[in-house]
């Protein structure tokens, strides 16, 4: 798997807070930094579904893990 960009998304957080502190009533993105917000969450969304998943199947494997299957054939009652 290849590193995640977080950077747009650390980028608009911290304007988000910034402007918060302000007291500023918007918060204004040109098309380029939303763009790379965009892609950045769009990735960081994927690889969170993909590691979910991963995850998933983990805990699945760790249960069967855990079951034990026992078989009973009842065995033999005739006199010897």
């Amino acid at each position: 798997m290849s590193k995640l960009q977080t950077q747009p998304i650390e980028d608009f957080i911290a304007r988000v807070r910034t402007a918060k502190s302000k007291q500023e009533k918007q918060l204004m993105l040109n098309i380029q930094d939303a763009e790379r917000l965009s892609s950045s969450l769009s990735q960081t969304m994927a690889r969170l579904i993909t590691v979910q998943e991963d995850v998933i199947e983990a805990f699945k494997t760790a249960q069967q893990a855990q079951t034990v299957n026992i078989e009973m054939d009842g065995g033999n009652f005739s006199k010897s």
